[in-house]
């Protein structure tokens, strides 16, 4: 359908024709839409302005009843003169047909109508609001008492000065007189208003229709005076009393409930647009019909022409130029000659686009799609196969015999599922290993492509990517053996790009700087900080070894850096850069190290502070041994230098056990830390340790003139520990509180605790600063206000002693209020002995760390 030009020309045509009467139905419906809402609008202002003179005119004739009424309720007139002013007030108002005054009892006193005078109107509901309260009242429309003939009342309440009800003035007044003094000026042919009361019954028509009272009740049947009576303005087609639809709209009329509608006949506001309406879809008909009928010829030209275009263009397919001239339209000659350069064009493309098949380094074949047999290939496909079929050429054979193996890798399936139309096999990259050279990788897609003479093939694309996968494989392997070299380098690695961004870095690396870390922080090192060891200078992002690399290109020699690592530490680090430079000589990347050298460091200032302690200690001692031999060498032979003899002897004794004391204390330091310290536990008794101890510090203790007491709690059980080791912790201990206190005493004091005794030394000496406290068991440590100078080392052999026999030790002081170390050792438990309760939270602490 609509495969030919003249049928497609048809339906061109067709479609205008069908676009233009729409638009012109389009037009029509929304000039009738304007013309419609216009003349709702035009009827809505016509209601607003009746309701609004309307109004007006109720309230002129409540003034002027009012001014009637009080003058009639002053009782200055007589009954002959109250008539004759109602009578002269009916003369001044057309609309009205008489004025009444009604008196309390609901009955007519005085009337310009001498036969509505002594008619009650009690019952009527007018004037029941009046005595209700309300001093206006507007009636709807009603039946009248003296001829029965359609009224409105006017009622007005005329009350005394202290509001009491003196009267009522009543005007009753003829609608068809009634409407005339509100409406506008007459309007043309059918349109017309009406004004409806409360009740929904018509008061006044314009132009006047005769209807009995039953058809004067309009608001059922008309939703926009019902909305209007409701308060609220409407317009919209409404069913008219004479029967005909009519564009009408009803305003309210405020504040009397009543409703005034303006409207005009449907088919008179509308008429004459429909007529236009006629006119020009008739219009529209007949320019389609013309356009059909030109369309038609013109399509039958075209298509002869196009037909003799077509066996021309036949002509030159078969590859034969025609024998006669193309005939016909300007276009269709031109784009005969068209085609005669299209195939000039086609047929040398495809000599070019063979020559470009026989010569691609590409293997490409063409297949058959039943058996899989080669119909064509290109030489490069020689290359693909094993030497007996490259004499004989491709052409003809299966593919499976020509590749070995195929089958079984499951390729045969393949192609089949190609030639079924399952879709095409796309960049597939496989292993053979049925070929004499060895095991060979292709890359080949597969696509099913039309063939000649209908039908389809399948054209298969091979390359050969053995050493392009033997290079993958190489690569992988000798990223694999980076990864391991990295893994186990002693030494951290952070790898850069040329941008300075973090790729790559050893697990080394991540642990210097304190965790993991960050491989994507902003360039420039911005996240790193340290400082150059030698100069104290910080370093600035710029001034990193891998950004030197980078801007330099040159390496960068290893230097000394404090480092702030990422989880608040310090640590010094030796590192340096190298930047990693392409074929051309340009930076691509850089590869920083960085070698952990802060326990280097530490170590080094430790044996520098042995070395400066030990040769202070062992200097002093080494000068008397010195000096002692030499007083010994000069002395003379005889009974008189026996005396300096001794006490030369003496200084150099002395002098040697401090130089021994020193010596056993680097070696029991050297075998604490090589773990070679031998320990030979066995029950101890706590007291004849605090005694034993206290006799090696009694003889220094007296010549201070200190007091030594001992204190050790009955029952005491006996500690698991080497005697001769736990007595030089408490003399280690003892010696040193002995020393530090001048005046006072020094005291001595075991005590159960759970499972541990606890061993206390307390001496009244000026204590220790709170800032050294903490130091005070670290090696070589010495007090810097202290009277007295050791090695240093007495401490902090004592914890290592202590924590060898699975104990704790601790020190308590405070400036001025002396010194006190306490340490635990496991005690001896016997289960018919009852456990000791520590009544010190950090004695208890220090039990179960005992324990």
């Amino acid at each position: 359908m609509f495969r030919t030009i003249r049928s497609r020309l048809y339906l061109v045509v067709g479609l205008a024709a069908v676009t233009f009467v729409a638009l012109a139905v389009h037009a029509a419906s929304a000039a009738w839409r304007a013309r419609r809402d216009g003349e709702l609008g035009a009827n809505l202002e016509v209601a607003r302005t009746v309701a609004g003179t309307l109004r007006i005119y109720v309230e002129d004739l409540f003034h002027d009843a009012g001014t009637l009424g009080r003058t009639i309720a002053s009782g200055r007139l007589s009954r002959d003169d109250s008539d004759r002013l109602l009578a002269d007030a009916v003369s001044d108002y057309p609309s009205v047909r008489e004025f009444s005054w009604v008196g309390l009892d609901g009955r007519i006193a005085f009337s310009s109508n001498p036969s509505s005078v002594g008619i009650s109107i009690a019952d009527r509901d007018y004037y029941q609001r009046v005595l209700a309260g309300e001093d206006r009242v507007l009636s709807d429309l009603l039946l009248a008492r003296v001829d029965g003939r359609p009224g409105v009342v006017v009622s007005r309440a005329i009350r005394r000065p202290g509001g009491a009800l003196a009267g009522t003035i009543i005007a009753l007044i003829a609608p068809e007189r009634f409407g005339g003094r509100a409406l506008p000026p007459a309007r043309e042919g059918s349109a017309g208003v009406a004004i409806v009361d409360r009740g929904g019954r018509l008061v006044f028509r314009s132009p006047e229709l005769d209807l009995d009272w039953e058809a004067r009740r309009v608001a059922p049947t008309q939703p926009i005076v019902a909305a209007a009576l409701a308060g609220r303005e409407a317009s919209g087609e409404v069913r008219g009393e004479a029967g005909d639809v009519r564009l009408g709209a009803a305003a309210p009329v405020a504040p009397f409930g009543w409703a005034v509608r303006a409207s005009r006949s449907a088919d008179e506001a509308l008429g004459p647009l429909r007529r236009e309406m006629a006119i020009v879809l008739a219009a529209g008909v007949l320019v389609s019909l013309l356009a059909v009928g030109a369309s038609s010829v013109v399509g039958n030209r075209t298509v002869a022409a196009l037909r003799r275009l077509e066996r021309h263009a036949d002509a030159l397919g078969r590859g034969r130029r025609p024998r006669r001239p193309l005939r016909g339209p300007e276009e269709i000659t031109r784009l005969g000659r068209a085609y005669e350069r299209m195939a000039e064009g086609l047929l040398a493309a495809q000599h070019r686009f063979r020559t470009a098949f026989e010569e691609a380094p590409t293997g490409i074949a063409v297949l058959d799609p039943v058996d899989l047999r080669i119909r064509w290939a290109n030489r490069a496909c020689l290359a693909f196969v094993e030497a007996p079929h490259r004499t004989g050429g491709l052409e003809g054979r299966r593919y499976e015999d020509v590749v070995p193996g195929a089958a079984q890798a499951g390729l045969l399936d393949r192609f089949r599922a190609v030639a079924r139309g399952e879709g095409p096999q796309e960049e597939e990259e496989q292993r053979f290993d049925g070929f004499a050279r060895g095991p060979t990788w292709w890359r080949w897609s597969l696509r099913a492509i039309p063939a000649d003479g209908g039908g389809e093939e399948l054209l298969l694309v091979v390359s050969d990517v053995t050493e392009q996968v033997r290079a993958r494989e190489q690569l992988e392997s000798d990223r694999r053996r980076l990864e391991c070299l990295l893994k186990t380098l002693p030494a951290g690695v952070f790898i850069a790009d040329a941008s300075g961004q973090l790729v790559q870095a050893n697990d080394e690396a991540r642990r210097i700087w304190g965790g993991r870390a960050p491989l994507r922080e902003p360039r420039g090192h911005v996240a790193y900080r340290g400082r150059l060891v030698e100069t104290g200078a910080p370093l600035e992002a710029r001034d990193w070894p891998t950004q030197r690399a980078l801007t330099t290109g040159r390496p960068v020699p290893p230097q000394l850096v404090e480092i702030e690592r990422f989880d608040g530490g310090q640590a010094t680090i030796l590192t340096g850069a190298q930047p990693i430079l392409d074929a051309a000589g340009q930076v691509t990347g850089a590869v920083a190290t960085a070698l952990d050298v802060t326990e280097l460091r530490r170590a080094v200032r430790h044996r520098d502070e042995v070395l400066q302690i030990v040769s202070h200690d062992l200097r002093n001692p080494l000068a008397t041994v010195m000096l002692g031999a030499a007083t010994l060498a000069r002395l003379p032979d005889g009974p008189a230098a026996a005396a300096q003899t001794r006490r030369a002897a003496g200084r150099i004794s002395v002098a040697g056990k401090r130089m021994r004391r020193l010596i056993e204390d680097l070696l029991d330091l050297t075998n604490l830390d090589e773990g070679r310290l031998s320990i030979r536990a066995e029950p101890c008794d706590p007291a004849d340790l605090l005694g034993a101890a206290a006799e090696e510090v009694r003889e220094a203790a007296r010549e201070k003139g200190l007091d030594l007491c001992l204190s050790a709690s009955p029952g005491l059980p006996e500690v698991v520990a080497d005697r001769d080791r736990i007595l030089q912790v408490l003399g280690n201990v003892a010696s040193n509180a002995v020393k530090a206190t001048d005046s006072g005493a020094v005291c001595l004091a075991a005590e159960a605790c759970g499972d541990a005794v606890v061993f206390r030394v307390r001496d009244t000496g000026p204590g220790i600063p709170e800032e050294e406290l903490p130091h005070v068991f670290d090696r070589f440590r010495r007090g810097a206000d202290a009277a007295w100078h050791g090695t240093g080392l007495g401490l902090a052999i004592a914890r290592a002693l202590v924590e060898a026999h699975g104990g704790a030790i601790r020190a308590e002081s405070s400036p001025g209020q002396g010194t006190t170390v306490t340490f635990t050792l496991p005690a001896v438990r016997r289960d018919d002995e009852p456990q000791e309760h520590c009544t010190d939270p950090a004695e208890a602490e220090l039990g179960a760390t005992a324990t």
